[in-house]
């Protein structure tokens, strides 16, 4: 193996969120898209988990946790300053604490009001307004920093965007209205209308061992 492989699947947030990584650390990639409703063997061999992402290094060693592979992406990269992205101001810890938040908390609720018919679906309003306080939070925050942790932006940004696009597209699903103040709506549009947004969301084929190789390039 030459390449270090990525196991994604292009609407997954937390695959996403890996994928932007990469392009702002300017790490090339070789992708394979899993099939969730078919997941290739080999892929399964290699996950504990079973979910996507995964990374498989080149020495075979799998990390299996998106802000781990986050974390690799950015001691891999040769970019000059890539390493502010984490340690602004020392602010690691607060980082850690939001994203984690976003990932367990606001998860939580963001599952349950998105895909109510696989849960409750009478709970749905109420997962719903649970949801929209981490946005308003967020949206507080995002009143007075440009980015979530203060005046730059970081690995916090880059874990939480694709989460709030997918209550985003929830909320235009279910017909929601007023989810969104200015403030988290312009911060979510720098990403959805970046020059490197077509290329994060390429849409690749499922992969099989049979197929050429496909590559997830900066360039």
């Amino acid at each position: 193996m030459t390449t270090d492989i990525l196991y994604s699947f292009r609407r997954c947030p937390y695959a996403i969120r890996v994928r932007w990584a990469l392009l702002i650390c300017e790490i090339k990639v070789e992708i394979r898209e899993v099939d969730l409703k078919n997941k290739p063997i080999e892929f399964m061999n290699k996950s504990r988990t079973k979910t996507v992402p995964i990374l498989l290094k080149k020495n075979n060693e799998v990390i299996e946790e998106s802000l781990d592979i986050i974390i690799w992406a950015l001691s891999e990269s040769e970019k000059e300053n890539i390493k502010k992205f984490y340690n602004p101001k020392n602010k690691e810890k607060e980082i850690l604490e939001i994203i984690s938040e976003n990932d367990h908390s606001f998860k939580y609720h963001l599952d349950r009001f998105k895909y109510s018919a696989r849960f409750n679906a009478s709970e749905e309003d109420y997962h719903y307004l649970e949801a929209t306080k981490f946005i308003k939070k967020w949206n507080k925050i995002l009143t007075n920093n440009r980015w979530i942790i203060g005046d730059k932006p970081s690995i916090a940004d880059w874990c939480i965007w694709p989460f709030v696009r997918q209550f985003k597209i929830a909320c235009e699903s279910q017909k929601k209205t007023n989810y969104f103040d200015d403030p988290i709506k312009n911060w979510l549009g720098y990403f959805e209308k970046h020059q490197q947004f077509k290329k994060l969301m390429h849409k690749f084929d499922p992969w099989k061992p049979s197929k050429n190789k496909e590559y997830f390039d900066f360039n």
